[in-house]
């Protein structure tokens, strides 16, 4: 095994964190503000799987009813916007902007549910509220950025070191370990799956209960009108201000598709989604003439129950709660990635340095990844993973 000093008294120890998208540099980042030594692992470098697109949209779902779900969505959104602040990012527009999203109703029920939301009182007003345009609510505080930028920005810590390699499996224990494709054995602390949908090629976790929904975003050239565009929009699909001279349009939403390439029809269904939610918006950018300069296909890694997988690594064993030494799971964001990754960080990073956790145990255990193992041992006792 790699030699770690799993003894130096001013760190909380050493923890490899495989994935450098936004679960994987949250994570990191979390734990290297808590005294710990973090190795990021990924063969592709930062940002590049479902985390690289040009924008991302930093938004949640309103509701009136208070669910785990719901509060989770609600919990995060204003947790996200207070790591944003406290790391000056987007520190330019160049970056993006956070000033608010316009959510438009797409039909009665969701306009039902968003007014309701406002309405009840569980969205305060400082979170949402009418928006100036017609048929629409604003996410306040929210708004856009780059992604790949905003892991750059997380990972530019003096405890955080980069590596790009392949991690082939995973092994419990204290210290545990990983091995890589060049590097053989590195051992850790603790060590935090954040690979998404590639987390299930690792030993043991084919199991993980995760839908792959592929997604093309079209990029299309800015134009006078549109370069004043300042507001993210979200209907049917997102449309965001320019960055780099383009907006990004999107996005696609294939849950059987597993084409990596992508397609010309996909970016007509996005601009036909956009003409249909923002006709002003789509004549603006060219109507029948919008030119596409570049698209991007990604796959968003989602769980059957909406929620991320946070937590320590469940084991097969008689008892569901059993869990693997130094294991844990930050996967599973879905299209909330940059909203959900924060809050999800802080609760693995006070879980594995025990300090004390930032939410409730409701929601503590809406995230847990063993909550799939419980469910299906009561409709089929002798199921292990």
């Amino acid at each position: 095994m790699t030699a770690i000093d799993f003894a130096l008294p001013n760190w909380g120890g050493h923890a490899i964190v495989i994935g450098a998208g936004l679960a994987g540099a949250t994570t990191a980042r979390a734990l290297a503000e808590r005294g710990w030594r973090v190795t990021v692992i990924d063969p592709q470098g930062i940002a590049n799987g479902a985390s690289g697109n040009l924008a991302g949209v930093v938004y949640s779902t309103p509701s009136p009813h208070l669910t785990p779900q719901n509060r989770f969505y609600q919990t995060s959104y204003r947790h996200a916007l207070t790591w944003l602040c406290r790391h000056g990012f987007p520190a330019s527009h160049r970056d993006g902007q956070l000033n608010g999203v316009i959510q438009h109703f797409v039909n009665d029920k969701q306009r039902k549910k968003l007014t309701a939301a406002m309405d009840s009182g569980a969205w305060p007003k400082d979170l949402l509220r009418p928006a100036n345009a017609a048929n629409a609510v604003e996410l306040v505080g929210g708004g856009y950025l780059r992604p790949d930028r905003w892991c750059q920005h997380l990972l530019d810590h003096p405890a955080i070191v980069l590596r790009h390699e392949a991690v082939t499996s995973l092994h419990e224990g204290a210290p545990a370990s990983v091995w890589l494709t060049h590097s053989g054995p590195l051992e850790a602390n603790a060590v935090i799956v954040c690979a998404a949908g590639a987390s299930q090629q690792l030993g043991g976790l084919a199991w993980l209960p995760l839908k792959q929904i592929r997604g093309q975003v079209s990029y299309c050239q800015a134009t006078d009108t549109s370069r004043q565009w300042q507001q993210a929009q979200c209907h049917g699909g997102y449309l965001t201000p320019a960055l780099d001279d383009l907006h990004c349009v999107g996005a696609t939403f294939n849950l059987h598709d597993s084409h990596p390439a992508p397609t010309d029809a996909d970016d007509a269904e996005n601009l036909a989604q956009l003409k249909y939610y923002l006709p002003d918006a789509w004549q603006a950018l060219g109507g029948n003439a919008i030119a596409i300069k570049h698209r991007r296909v990604a796959f968003r890694c989602q769980s059957v129950d909406f929620l991320p997988l946070c937590g320590p690594l469940p084991v097969a064993t008689d008892n569901p709660h059993r869990t693997a030494t130094g294991l844990y799971l930050n996967l599973a964001h879905g299209s909330r990635g940059i909203t959900g990754t924060p809050l999800c960080a802080d609760l693995l990073a006070d879980l594995i340095s025990g300090q004390s956790l930032p939410i409730d145990a409701q929601l503590v255990d809406a995230l847990d990844p063993a909550r799939f193992i419980v469910r299906k041992r009561k409709k089929q006792p002798e199921w292990k993973p």
